[in-house]
């Protein structure tokens, strides 16, 4: 009989962490495993939650931390909690720190029949706000970078407590073999142009702006150049980027595609993949790309000098430096043997760390640990 985990989960579009989970429950062993999702009612997740044959639960999750949401957020512990009544699971992994003090809070509701935590923390975080989403209280904290990890155990989550689970793609010929040229002309590149691109979901702390405003100096350089931008975008923050690329007169380079599924045609059609972000727990989509033979531009937050080794399958700049990003990318344009160089190395990375069926393996390792204790 399978090990029944609740999954819990508080967004509707996908970005990383979707993704991230998302390939996670179509690979794990379902014999060994039965995952069910508490996530919002409506929205993309879930639906590809259900095209993977995997049960959801319909439930808003209000931020913790927004003195407002008091009454959404009370209300929403005792429906969690009954959920967790009601299913009975081994075990609640929750999918980012947002949601473990709900978490904890149902649970601790249930004193007659606790159920161990299992906590994703996939964002940078600082040491003093570690304990403000009670991550010092569950069984198990899964950092996705080591940066991450020491953040935590600086926090006061003991060491013991917490794992670095790199987060995997799949590296299968069927996800990688994929034309560009569809792409170029589906949303007007010119023959011969060079086209660089970015998926993330539309945030400031993605870093678009400062991409745009070192566009100017990368099309003066190689007057060529094209920038597309692949992720959802909930809040109209496409808005003010338009904007931004109107004021720098750089609108026709600039093309938003909105979220993408699947993604690697996409970063099939690019020359060079940049990751402009300002924070980045890990940066699956630079992972994504490095598979997909791609060289990168990113910046040093974060998990990304983890995942992107300097000099050898990318270049690496201080976040947030407009001008040090234009110079990295211009280099990288104007040398295509050592772009091309890049991109093999990086997929050579890729197949060697950042698996699906390793990153799989060692979670279902974790769970073992965690019922076992």
């Amino acid at each position: 009989m399978s090990t029944r985990i609740l999954y819990v989960h508080g967004i509707e579009a996908i970005g990383g962490a979707e993704r991230d989970l998302i390939a996670l429950l179509k690979t794990i062993d379902r014999h060994t495993w039965e995952p069910q999702v508490v996530c919002p009612g409506t929205g993309p997740f879930r639906e590809q939650l259900h095209a993977i044959a995997v049960s959801t639960h319909a439930l808003s999750l209000p931020p913790w931390r927004k003195p407002l949401a008091v009454f959404q957020r009370n209300s929403a512990i005792r429906h969690l909690g009954a959920l967790i009544n009601q299913l009975a699971p081994a075990m609640i992994h929750v999918n980012d720190i947002w949601w473990v003090p709900h978490t904890v809070s149902a649970v601790a509701s249930r004193a007659s029949n606790p159920v161990p935590i299992v906590a994703h923390v996939r964002q940078e975080i600082e040491s003093v706000k570690v304990r403000r989403y009670e991550l010092d209280r569950v069984e198990a904290v899964i950092a996705i970078s080591r940066q991450i990890e020491q953040s935590l155990i600086a926090g006061g989550v003991s060491a013991k407590n917490v794992r670095t689970l790199y987060s995997g793609i799949d590296l299968s010929e069927r996800q990688l073999t994929h034309e560009g040229q569809p792409i170029r002309e589906m949303i007007g590149i010119p023959n011969g142009a060079v086209l660089l691109g970015t998926v993330a979901n539309l945030f400031p702390r993605k870093g678009y702006e400062v991409m745009l405003r070192a566009l100017p100096a990368i099309v003066h350089a190689v007057p060529t150049a094209h920038y597309m931008i692949v992720g959802s975008d909930d809040q109209g923050y496409a808005d003010g980027l338009k904007r931004l690329a109107q004021e720098l007169q750089i609108a026709d380079r600039v093309h938003i595609v909105g979220f993408q599924d699947p993604v690697q045609p996409f970063l099939a059609a690019l020359d060079l993949y940049v990751h402009p972000a300002l924070m980045e727990g890990f940066g699956i989509a630079v992972v994504e790309a490095m598979a997909m033979g791609k060289a990168v531009v990113a910046t040093t937050t974060g998990g990304l000098p983890e995942v992107v080794a300097q000099g050898e399958t990318g270049l690496l700049v201080p976040p947030g430096d407009a001008e040090s990003l234009a110079v990295a990318v211009v280099s990288l344009l104007e040398d295509r043997d050592r772009r091309e160089q890049m991109g093999r190395n990086g997929k050579a990375r890729a197949q060697e760390r950042f698996s699906l069926d390793a990153s799989v393996r060692h979670m279902e390792q974790l769970y073992k640990e965690v019922l076992g204790a």
